[in-house]
């Protein structure tokens, strides 16, 4: 979802974090799939969210109703604010939740980056095309 956000909003910051860890490795089959997708991941290391980011940033874009609901709970931030992806998803899943593919098998991650790049497309489509 970043990368397609940082391609069609170029004007846009972008970042990623998250509550678990800091400083692991993006799985191999991660970066087998972006690559493919055109994207080196294999300097990126996972990193905490910080309050400073989260009182900063316009949008923040959680991956389900957990995360957003713990957004809230951690930090001083509007639920206004807040997006969990799956509702952006244009094709009807299951769930509103993108399932985390840590640990899980490449068609796991296959599958989780396919909903995320549809989410993407459809907030990009919501924003509209940056002002040249």
């Amino acid at each position: 979802m970043q990368t397609v956000l940082q391609r069609s909003l170029p004007g846009a910051v972008v970042m990623s974090a998250g509550f678990v860890g800091s400083g692991r490795p993006v799985p191999d089959a991660s970066l087998e799939i972006s690559a493919r997708r055109g994207v080196d991941l294999s300097g990126f290391r996972s990193r905490p969210l910080t309050p400073s980011e989260v009182s900063t940033a316009d949008l923040i874009i959680a991956m389900d109703a957990n995360q957003a609901r713990e957004l809230v709970g951690r930090f001083p931030i509007s639920a206004a604010r807040i997006v969990v992806a799956g509702d952006l998803d244009p094709t009807f899943e299951r769930t509103r939740a993108i399932r985390d593919p840590w640990g899980q098998t490449a068609e796991i991650f296959e599958s989780s980056f396919n909903r995320l790049d549809r989410c993407a497309a459809t907030l990009v489509d919501i924003l509209g095309s940056p002002k040249q």
